[in-house]
């Protein structure tokens, strides 16, 4: 690994996604081992120093989730739909020993396997695209970072490998393609200019478009002479039709989309053959005959490997249908594996599934799941449903199916209850597994209990496990703000609660609600038991001042782990932490995700969180840092408590106890504050009219607004070397605004403080990340990607000023309350009214 010779370690808390039980700890107290892996990656940028990512991983991490931590941080480009197009090659840097690594293997076995052979420093990852689907240039259009990234690795390719074997009329077209391209923006006549090619030759090189050998071999001005012609056929094409016709030239004389591997059928005569393996599957193809086509990859059943006596290894891939498997002998265990890795690779790409196909010696079929359709749950021996309830079942857009084991646990006989004692009422909502009715229940003494009744449509034997486990674990559950198996419960579920109510809510209640939804989960984390279903559907109004926990369907005790994976279940995707997304890994780290999406849900009146997005859309915005907007009525604070609750490292959010503490403190001081004003009978005036005359914050505030704009008309036109000077005048003016806020802070009410102090927090977060997408604009200038970099830039930026004028408006508030605002002149007034 180039430039990094060092392995660093850090005390864990948990063991990582997809960890190994066997993986040893590396330290006396059982804290898993950090690595720290260089993934190199192909950049238009000619700073070579930027071209890596550094990813911070445990021994338990595999491959994969490596790959999508590079993916996601943005250094490739954003908005990646193709993930699984990418691969990881490991080179040794003093042989030509290279090794594919599966996206299933973990690091522990990486390190085992491969680096213990040589010195750490003198192993390479690079990152590669190596599953090319067919029709790739047609389908690469919706994911323009991927088809930059892989003409990038194809022209790499050619200029160190093949550069030199094309003829000289080629190598003329493919070189004035990439100058094309590259400088997208010269005049088509540009390199016409004596001046100008003088400059391309010296100051840039022409060895970067053109073979050595064919600079060398002419004379400068016979050469300039047939760029400058060749270059006349290209001059007005763009960057993207640039790459298709280099596509489309290169292949007629070599074959990038598939990859070629000597080896000897097993069966017969050992017959030596070319096995050739791309999108469309596999062929054989003997010496001087046509390519002969075995299987596609919907077809592969099955591939395994296996170490021979005599060196060789044994390949065999099983193909449905009844044929013949394919088997045959690799000059090495390594080569078997590679052709293994690249086969199932395809098979993965047109599945668009991680699942793996390669069967390991004592491991059986890969478990890696992704997100599969949801099935249909009808039989024909099943009732039929409405349609309602068909479309609710089979197209929600709020769970997704996972396969899972049956449940094992099952209720206590004593719980159950005549059907003669129940009296049903109407329809609450819809749970997981039906309707939630209100009824009454009359008990063996004659007391009547007002109660939720939940059904279950599907009768059949495993969802009637399932949906009787639910009752199994609530029985064990004792906590005012946790629905019990038979408990007392009015009216709605908390989301048709809030938009039967949002109009007169108080902030106050809405903070009660999380308040006690978060003592609820604390209480469950001292059971260690994860929730997975954090929702204001599964939450239900006892009494206008009481809500209550419910619906523990997808409850999981986790006992002496210390977390739970879920093989099993139809999950809330749009709730759920970014661990649980890919790898169904379920902690009270990320119950606490899902609780500040239920805060989110409650401060937004019950909307759908992500409901402008699909389910499978929804792991690529978090990956790229993507977060629910903070809603209209929330205040700053509040979103600031919920958004820690999103960091997307599991042991950076809070718990559960200091969340309880900072909705009581926050409720405490909005309450007394609430008081404080009733008592004085004071009405606050709107901000807008408030005397602004000599008020630093407002002209601060409106500073940001304009330069906010300003920048915003300047983008299409203002060189990229200009945009850390506009982003540092953005830094400058937001480092006055605070500098004036802290000065006024001691004179404020102190009811406020914390309100603004959360918001100088978001402002700081805000700037962090508008200098992470000005440096993600800067290196794509000259790419393709520029417009969409530039728009990420300029979203960022109206996120500060947006958060800017918050700010304003919690001073004002403060400065209201500590009878400091004064109001506005009302001759001001009059002349903006047209009086």
């Amino acid at each position: 690994m180039s430039g990094d010779t060092s392995t660093l370690s850090w005390r864990g808390r948990s063991r990582s996604v997809d960890a190994p039980a066997n993986v040893p700890p590396a330290t006396g107290d059982g804290t898993p081992p950090v690595k720290i892996i260089k993934v190199c990656f192909l950049s238009n940028s000619s700073n070579l120093c930027k071209n890596f990512k550094l990813v911070r991983c445990e021994e338990g991490w595999t491959v994969g989730a490596v790959i999508n931590v590079v993916l996601s941080s943005g250094c490739v480009g954003p908005d990646i739909k193709f993930n699984l197009c990418y691969g990881l090659l490991l080179k040794h840097l003093k042989s030509s020993e290279i090794h594919w690594l599966h996206p299933s293997m973990t690091i522990f076995e990486l390190t085992q396997r491969y680096e213990q052979q040589h010195l750490e420093a003198e192993w390479r990852y690079d990152l590669r695209i190596r599953y090319i689907p067919s029709r790739f240039m047609e389908k690469f259009q919706d994911d323009r970072t991927t088809m930059l990234y892989f003409y990038l690795q194809v022209r790499s390719d050619y200029m160190h490998q093949y550069a030199t074997k094309v003829s000289d009329g080629m190598a003329l077209q493919l070189g004035c393609l990439e100058i094309r391209r590259f400088y997208k923006d010269m005049n088509p006549k540009g390199l016409e200019k004596k001046s100008n090619f003088e400059l391309l030759e010296k100051d840039v090189g022409l060895e970067m478009f053109f073979p050595k050998e064919l600079v060398s071999s002419m004379k400068p001005k016979q050469l300039r002479r047939l760029i400058q012609q060749t270059f006349q056929g290209y001059s007005t094409l763009n960057q993207e039709q640039c790459m298709i016709k280099f596509f489309n030239t290169l292949a007629q004389c070599y074959s990038f989309t598939q990859e070629r591997f000597a080896c000897q059928l097993a069966h017969g005569w050992n017959i030596t053959i070319d096995l050739v393996v791309g999108a469309d599957g596999i062929s054989q193809q003997n010496e001087n005959s046509s390519p002969t086509h075995l299987a596609t990859p919907s077809q592969v059943c099955s591939i395994s490997c296996s170490a021979e006596n005599d060196g060789r290894a044994l390949l065999t891939v099983n193909i449905e249908g009844g044929k013949q498997p394919l088997s045959v002998f690799t000059s090495s265990l390594a080569v078997a594996e590679n052709m293994a890795d690249l086969i199932d690779g395809y098979c993965r790409l047109e599945s668009t599934s991680e699942t793996s196909l390669i069967v390991r010696p004592n491991k059986g079929r890969g478990t890696r799941q992704k997100l599969p359709n949801i099935p249909e749950h009808s039989k024909p021996s099943e009732p039929a449903r409405d349609a309602t309830t068909q479309k609710m079942i089979s197209d929600s857009d709020i769970y997704s199916e996972i396969i899972e084991g049956k449940a094992s646990m099952s209720p206590n006989e004593k719980f159950k209850i005549s059907r003669d004692d129940i009296i049903v009422g109407g329809i609450l909502g819809e749970g997981f597994f039906g309707e939630v009715h209100s009824g009454v229940y009359k008990t063996q003494t004659g007391e009547k209990l007002s109660v939720a009744i939940k059904t279950c449509k599907n009768c059949s034997a495993d969802v009637k496990e399932k949906f009787l486990s639910e009752a199994g674990v609530m029985k064990n559950l004792d906590h005012p703000h946790i629905v019990r198996l038979i408990g007392v419960v009015e009216v709605d579920p908390l989301g048709n609660y809030l938009l039967e109510q949002q109009y007169t809510m108080a902030t106050t209640t809405l903070l009660l609600y999380c308040l006690q939804i978060c003592k609820a989960l604390a209480y469950l984390e001292g059971l260690n038991m994860v929730h997975r279903d954090i929702a204001v559907r599964n939450i239900l109004v006892a009494t206008p001042q009481c809500v209550k926990l419910g619906d523990f369907g997808l409850s999981r005790y986790i006992e002496e782990e210390e977390y739970y994976t879920a093989s099993a279940s139809r999950l809330p995707i749009k709730w759920m932490a970014p661990e649980s997304i890919n790898f169904r890994r379920f902690t009270t780290a990320s119950d606490v995700w899902m609780f500040g999406v239920c805060v989110w849900e409650i401060f937004s009146t019950a909307q759908q969180p992500f409901f402008w997005l699909e389910n499978c859309q929804v792991i690529d915005q978090l990956e790229s840092g993507v977060r629910l907007p903070k809603p209209q009525l929330c205040p700053p604070t509040v979103y600031s408590l919920m958004s820690s609750c999103w960091s997307y490292e599991p042991n950076s959010r809070p718990k559960f106890s200091h969340l309880a503490c900072s909705f009581r403190i926050l409720l405490c001081d909005l309450t007394h504050t609430s008081r404080l004003l009733h008592k004085a009978l004071k009405i606050p005036r709107p901000t807008a009219e408030l005397d602004r005359a000599g008020d630093e914050v407002y002209t601060g505030v409106t500073t940001m607004v304009k330069q906010v704009v300003q920048l915003k008309n300047d983008i299409s036109t203002l060189p990229s070397s200009e945009y850390p000077n506009s982003v540092k005048a953005l830094g400058v003016t937001l480092r006055s605004l605070i500098q004036r806020v802290d000065e006024i802070l001691p004179s404020l009410h102190c009811s406020v403080t914390t309100e603004i102090e959360g918001t100088k927090k978001l402002l700081n977060k805000d700037l962090s990340d508008l200098i992470s997408k000005m440096r993600l604009a800067q290196q794509n200038t000259v790419t393709s990607l520029k417009e969409d970099c530039q728009r990420q830039m300029l979203a960022a930026a109206h996120t500060l000023a947006l958060d800017c004028k918050n700010l304003l408006d919690a001073v004002d508030q403060a400065r209201v309350r500590a009878n400091l605002a004064k109001p506005r002149p009302i001759s001001l007034a009059a002349e903006d009214c047209g009086e």
